[in-house]
């Protein structure tokens, strides 16, 4: 059985890899934890690349089927659907490297929070982006805590309420992304701007994270 994420270490470069093609790479508690260590791992990178194996960058979580024998716990649930997920956000913002997220496809449900909690997202010109949770009646909280400090509001509440798929330009007009490149030169446009993040003194690449976090 293959790895579920795959890492790669070229020069001061650490890219991790959703593996779970055939099911659009969506992503498993363990996964979420496992995401949460390489990345802690990686502090010594000056950049961490997050892609999606296949044609979708991650449309959302695989959650383990509730217990039929057993009345769920608020508690229960926090420990084993919240907190892996809250984790993962966490290192993303503490990091003391940039992440970079490379989105191709569908972004959806927690897809779509990875790709905007990301410091850097870089899009193909035919990503999708949707928070589709309500169709099922879960309040999306956990994207939604993602999109706080990425987007207006309004766009959130639209995007939650409404479940629309919005195209790439539409994703990068809210704010929700850095850049949108044709498909055809996606790679050439993410390895020119690694190496420029790459060539940069380590000490002002960790500073500037370090800003931007705390600053507001």
């Amino acid at each position: 059985m293959s790895e579920p994420i795959l890492r790669d270490q070229t020069g001061a470069i650490t890219t991790l890899t959703l593996n779970r093609p055939a099911v659009g790479n969506r992503m498993t508690n363990a996964m979420a934890e496992m995401l949460a260590k390489m990345i802690e791992d990686a502090r010594d990178s000056q950049l961490v690349v997050l892609r999606g194996a296949g044609k979708d960058f991650c449309t959302g979580r695989n959650l383990p089927p509730p217990d039929p024998a057993a009345a769920p716990r608020a508690l229960d649930v926090r420990r084993g659907n919240t907190e892996p997920v809250l984790r993962l956000y966490g290192v993303f913002r503490r990091a003391p490297m940039p992440v970079m997220s490379v989105v191709t496809g569908n972004a959806f449900g927690l897809g779509c929070a990875l790709a905007a909690a990301c410091d850097i997202t870089v899009a193909s010109e035919d990503a999708r982006f949707q928070l589709p949770e309500m169709d099922h009646g879960i309040p999306p909280c956990l994207a939604i805590s993602a999109l706080m400090d990425r987007i207006p509001q309004k766009a959130i509440s639209y995007l939650v309420y409404s479940r629309e798929i919005i195209a790439a330009r539409e994703a990068l007009a809210l704010g929700m992304l850095s850049k949108i490149v044709p498909a055809a030169g996606l790679e050439p446009a993410v390895e020119s701007l690694a190496k420029s993040i790459a060539d940069c003194p380590p000490p002002a690449v960790r500073a500037v994270k370090e800003f931007m976090r705390a600053a507001p």
